[in-house]
């Protein structure tokens, strides 16, 4: 018997599910560049700070200082590296959480002190927020030396992407640790080659970039870029979907690959496995429109 429309939709989306989660699961998804030069992190932990304020600020602090790399005084001079007197730290703040069995204070561990488990969110309760200062690699007595990016050629090997891309005669800017594509200014903005893992994650995440950058109004005009307002919405998630597919597709078709570079791409998308749950057939659509981006990105 014929399966109908909606029984195919459900079972791809279904599969889409399960390879994102074996993806995960797998643990072979990972970040595919060090973020560490250009996002504000611990020095002392390698933890990226966390919440829009503390990396806002600590983000244009950064800027001064030419360095991302903070600490508290207490992790400085642990590390037997003390801050210079005189300087001034920079306030940042964060939330502090209760046993929901005892009610002590726990931290980032397993257990609190009195051995209950807090893995879980429900085992803890949020009791207030905290505050600290933080100071600067570049304000202690004896900064950690600056990371080294590899010289990297990009086109070495990956000839057919670096063409797609020339042809395209996008304005791709390099440096800093993110990447995007800004639709008001309609540039693409990438880290430079040499912090990506690999190579190929340099050009996976290009041709990422490139499939948001074919969607602006004097090109595929698509919802997702050309009625953007912000990030975070359905809207933009979905567009998210669309262009994460396209790189994957033209990755495929031009031999773009390196061991667990599909589960990146599966489980980039793992915030979809809501929608595809809700309306499987958001997968059909994505993929129509991933289809006219890869044919776009090839011409």
């Amino acid at each position: 018997m014929a399966r109908t429309l909606e029984e195919t939709e459900a079972e791809t989306a279904q599969a889409f599910i399960d390879a994102i989660d074996d993806a995960e699961k797998s643990g072979k998804w990972k970040m595919s560049w060090d973020s560490a030069d250009g996002a504000p992190t611990n020095a002392t932990t390698n933890r990226a700070y966390s919440g829009g304020f503390n990396y806002f600020v600590l983000m244009l602090a950064g800027m001064t200082h030419g360095d991302s790399r903070w600490a508290g005084a207490g992790q400085w001079k642990k590390a037997r590296n003390y801050v210079r007197k005189g300087e001034k730290g920079v306030g940042i703040f964060f939330p502090r959480f209760k046993c929901a069995t005892c009610g002590v204070g726990v931290g980032r561990g397993q257990k609190c002190r009195n051995g209950h488990s807090i893995i879980a969110k429900a085992n803890k309760n949020f009791s207030g927020w905290g505050s600290s200062y933080v100071f600067n690699n570049q304000q202690t007595e004896n900064p950690l030396p600056s990371r080294e990016v590899r010289d990297v050629d990009p086109t070495v090997g990956f000839e057919a992407a670096a063409k797609i891309v020339a042809n395209m005669k996008s304005d791709v800017r390099h440096g800093g640790a993110r990447a995007f594509y800004s639709v008001k200014q309609d540039f693409i903005q990438l880290p430079e080659a040499g912090v990506f893992n690999t190579t190929a994650d340099y050009w996976a995440i290009n041709l990422h970039e490139h499939a948001h950058w074919s969607g602006a109004k004097n090109r595929l005009n698509r919802d997702g870029i050309v009625k953007f307002t912000s990030f975070g919405t359905e809207e933009y998630a979905y567009e998210e979907l669309v262009a994460e597919m396209g790189s994957a597709f033209v990755c495929t078709h031009i031999g773009v690959e390196r061991e667990g570079l599909f589960d990146n791409h599966v489980a980039y998308l793992k915030s979809w496995k809501k929608k595809l749950t809700e309306d499987p057939g958001a997968i059909r659509r994505a993929a129509n429109e991933a289809g006219a981006v890869m044919r776009y990105l090839l011409k």
